[in-house]
């Protein structure tokens, strides 16, 4: 556990500091040209898209996990991470589009009752990049899950009841 831990920190650093230097930039720039078409087949032609949100981060924690997860075959990994990160740009088309229907039209911020709409869209773009990689690297979570149940119950087993000599 320990090693995959370490392993996630020498693996974010770097990501963090190439996004938050070089990406953050350069996907705030490819974003309208990419998203604005989409809103159109959509009919949305009113959505402005915008991708200078700092919510956008959530790319980095799935790449990371992706690189990082043990036991994956490499095309499950390039696959894998290729599709979650156009997922992950769809997710950020729904947040810019709830974003834009949950503020004023006078740019004046949002009501109790648009963030309340919004609110849960947050969530799930921050907890989008997790599920996805539940999803995908499901053998590992599960073995992981299974080892760590089954030290529990090995743990409590051998404990004996208070009162026992």
């Amino acid at each position: 556990m320990i090693r995959f831990l370490l392993k996630v920190v020498v693996v974010s650093v770097p990501l963090t500091l190439i996004w938050m230097n070089w990406g953050r930039q350069f996907y705030a720039s490819i974003f309208p040209y990419l998203a604005s078409p989409i809103y159109g087949w959509l009919g949305l032609t009113s959505v402005m898209p915008n991708a200078d949100r700092e919510r956008f981060i959530n790319f980095l924690p799935f790449v990371v996990l992706m690189l990082v997860t043990p036991k994956m075959s490499i095309t499950r990994r390039v696959v894998g991470t290729l599709v979650g990160c156009v997922l992950i740009f769809f997710c950020h088309l729904l947040f810019v589009w709830i974003h834009q229907i949950s503020t004023l039209s006078d740019n004046r911020g949002m009501t109790t009752e648009g963030f309340s709409q919004f609110f849960p869209v947050m969530l799930l773009s921050d907890a989008f990049p997790f599920i996805l990689w539940v999803v995908i690297a499901n053998e590992f979570v599960r073995e992981g899950a299974a080892r760590l149940f089954v030290q529990k119950k090995g743990s409590q087993a051998s404990a004996k009841p208070p009162g026992k000599g």
